[in-house]
């Protein structure tokens, strides 16, 4: 069942003086339970498409439809973890947002930082943590909410290399645990072929879907990295983003 659709979907920033096309025409699915990996040229629309899905901005023109009543969580490039807030206060914060931190809500908070080993940080500032284990606990607050729909925008950019395999496959972990659908825009090929179920390849702005591939890799996301076909599926995303692919 699809859970997300995008119809034929543009988006124009305005000026006094000027016009800017981000999106053009670009319509998609993401089904139930799925990961998806969008990628494309730096500067083409990624996040602004992140902000058409979780109704930040209103499409121009198309439609963005979220198929029944379903609540979105947004996973940003950085943690955005307040060090005055210990851990498990971090966790609680979408959840006081939305005026919903009730005593069971605080319950399977608390569950998600025991599950994923951090319940022995709960008292720490984030200062205290790993980049890894910041990222954990980022994901965990949005986990908190109980989102249909995680949205993740480049959430590994700001770790080193080595550090960002680890984190790649714990967050994989948590999301696949938890039954999760995710959208992932990345600039990493890589991240990309070893995450998702499909990676859906935009244009250069204004963005449009120019290719969709299905890597079929098993394992996780460090296995999936050495797999004997890997290394093709990435020439083939390669030749996309460069204008060499179909």
């Amino acid at each position: 069942m699809d859970i997300l659709e995008l119809r034929e979907v543009s988006e124009v920033f305005y000026t006094d003086s000027d016009e800017t096309e981000a999106v053009k025409d670009l319509s998609l699915t993401v089904s139930e339970g799925e990961f998806v990996s969008i990628i494309g040229p730096s500067g083409c629309g990624k996040t602004t498409l992140l902000s058409l899905i979780c109704g930040l901005l209103k499409p121009t023109s198309g439609q963005v439809l979220l198929h029944g009543s379903k609540r979105v969580g947004y996973m940003l490039q950085r943690d955005q973890l307040f060090e005055w807030r210990t851990v498990r206060r971090n966790v609680h914060l979408g959840l006081e947002i939305q005026h919903r931190l009730t005593q069971s809500q605080r319950d399977y908070a608390d569950g998600l930082l025991k599950k994923y080993g951090l319940w022995e940080f709960r008292k720490h500032r984030p200062m205290q943590l790993s980049g890894g284990m910041r990222q954990r606990a980022a994901l965990i607050r949005t986990l908190a909410t109980e989102p249909d729909l995680l949205l993740l925008d480049e959430p590994f950019s700001a770790l080193d290399f080595q550090t960002r395999l680890e984190v790649c496959d714990d967050v994989y972990s948590i999301i696949r645990n938890e039954h999760k659908t995710a959208v992932l825009v990345t600039h990493d090929i890589s991240e990309a072929l070893s995450m998702s179920d499909r990676v859906i390849v935009l244009s250069a702005r204004p963005a449009t879907v120019i290719a969709e591939h299905h890597p079929n890799l098993d394992g996780t996301p460090l296995e999936r990295r050495e797999s004997a076909d890997f290394s093709a599926q990435f020439e083939l995303l390669h030749s996309y983003l460069h204008g060499g692919g179909v």
